[in-house]
């Protein structure tokens, strides 16, 4: 069984604005207590995201998360698409190191087979970092 934490950065872009996304975060960290969080901060304000461009009006309100293993985080994207599906507005990057998913309002739930796909890419990434570290 994954035991492992898994540090995240969750940003939430709301079209709406900077005070419409801050707002919207309030909402969401409510329900992301209830999965295994063992931290969970507000990320100071940054640069745009690399990919994004200049013209875009993307505001982001970000949580610095840190997950009880890949169970719990699956749970945190299966949450971020019911919240948004239910919002109907906005977009969730969740980052692992450097893998990434968006997740966003009006756009199908992402199958099972992509959340696999990434959590199985961050167990992967966290194995080989800790392989390295037993190396050296």
């Amino acid at each position: 069984m994954d035991r492992a934490a898994h540090e995240v950065r969750l940003d939430l872009s709301d079209p709406r604005g900077a005070e419409a996304a801050d707002w919207a975060m309030e909402f969401l960290v409510e329900e992301v207590r209830q999965l295994r969080v063992l931290r969970l901060a507000h990320a100071p304000g940054g640069a745009a995201p690399a990919g994004s461009r200049a013209g875009d009006a993307v505001v982001y309100s970000s949580l610095l998360l840190s997950l009880a293993g890949t169970p719990a985080l699956r749970a945190l994207i299966l949450l971020a698409q019911d919240w948004l599906a239910r919002r109907n507005s906005g977009t969730i990057r969740i980052k692992v190191g450097d893998n990434e998913l968006e997740i966003a309002a009006g756009r199908p739930r992402q199958t099972e087979a992509a959340i696999e796909a990434f959590t199985s890419l961050v167990a992967a990434a966290e194995a080989a970092a800790a392989q390295e570290q037993d190396d050296e």
